[in-house]
């Protein structure tokens, strides 16, 4: 079976190919893909050869919805017709899976996949549950920080995930503020009706919002220098999440001193876990975290390439990306 791909052949190029896929074995599911999604902050790193583990040439993505349409004799879980989320796949081609995701069509064992329904969910919920792992992130973050009613957080960074991090803190009725560097994305995020604020004025912001200081730091961004300026609002004995990827070696030091005098707590978080997924799954679902708002260009598999050109050039303005395989 051939199936069209998105595939990295090399850091900052992408282009579709055809792969051909491998046969199916007694204990293999067949999915055809019905929509995927971009993860902005992992997939825009692979692209750029930096992210742990990067190989090319690859096909990137995590976040896909299918339909099993074949099981083999052995297979128990699951039945065609079943809506799945996953992205297990084998193809005959050199070419490596960083997760594998954009594709047509797969052909794996059934582990990599998890049931949705046993119903076609309708156009808004398959592109919005379609950022479960990403969005899983955020809730992973917030329930590791154990964020209370009244608490003030700084997030550095409004992109997805410290989006998803407001959006989860203001269900435990906590108070987000934003740091964020980029014009439109300190737009964005006051007009879902959050404070943001760029480096330059947040000092002004901060002591009028929060003149005790903040009680916890929430770094999606990765860069040193604001770290270290967030830290300077933060209470004595806060916390300091530090989620954002890490992967320049000469240039990721923080100032561990003023964290020491104010005997903050520092926590990290790395991927998620299937309790993480379930929780956001349903958040998702039930509109409470709400996804759709965060979507801002969907795209027929045909036009993937559109997408990764937004995701590496940054502009327009973008955030979610989905991909629809099924229309």
């Amino acid at each position: 079976m051939k199936t069209q791909a998105v595939v990295f052949p090399e850091a900052e190029r992408f282009e579709m190919r055809e792969l051909t896929l491998d046969e199916m074995g007694e204990k293999d599911i067949c999915v055809r893909t019905l929509v995927t999604a971009i993860s902005p902050g992992t997939e825009r790193w692979i692209l750029k050869g930096k992210h742990i583990g990067t190989k090319f040439p690859c096909v990137p993505g995590y976040h896909r919805i299918g339909i099993v349409e074949k099981c083999g004799k052995d297979v128990k879980l699951f039945k065609p017709g079943d809506i799945v989320y996953g992205s297990g796949n084998r193809w005959k081609e050199d070419i490596y899976s960083m997760w594998g995701a954009h594709c047509g069509y797969s052909v794996s064992g059934p582990e990599g996949y998890t049931f949705i329904s046993s119903t076609m969910p309708d156009t808004y919920e398959l592109e919005t549950t379609v950022f479960t792992i990403v969005a899983a992130v955020a809730y992973r973050g917030i329930s590791f920080l154990e964020v209370k009613k009244g608490e003030k957080l700084l997030i550095i960074g409004a992109g997805f995930i410290g989006l998803c991090a407001a959006q989860l803190a203001t269900i435990r009725q906590a108070s987000p503020i934003f740091m964020e560097t980029c014009p439109e994305r300190r737009f964005f995020a006051q007009s879902l009706g959050y404070p943001a604020f760029s480096p330059d004025e947040i000092d002004k912001k901060i002591k009028e919002i929060a003149p005790e200081g903040v009680d916890i730091i929430y770094d999606t961004a990765g860069v040193p220098p604001a770290i270290d300026k967030a830290v300077g609002f933060a209470k004595r004995w806060g916390k300091l999440l530090l989620q954002a990827q890490y992967f320049d070696k000469e240039h990721r030091a923080i100032d561990l001193d003023q964290i020491k005098i104010k005997e903050m707590t520092i926590k990290t978080t790395c991927g998620t876990s299937d309790d993480d997924w379930d929780a956001t799954f349903t958040e998702i679902k039930k509109r409470r975290l709400k996804i759709g708002q965060l979507i801002t260009h969907r795209f027929e598999s045909s036009e993937c390439l559109k997408g990764y050109k937004l995701l590496l050039e940054g502009k327009p303005f973008n955030l979610g990306i989905v991909f629809f395989w099924n229309r």
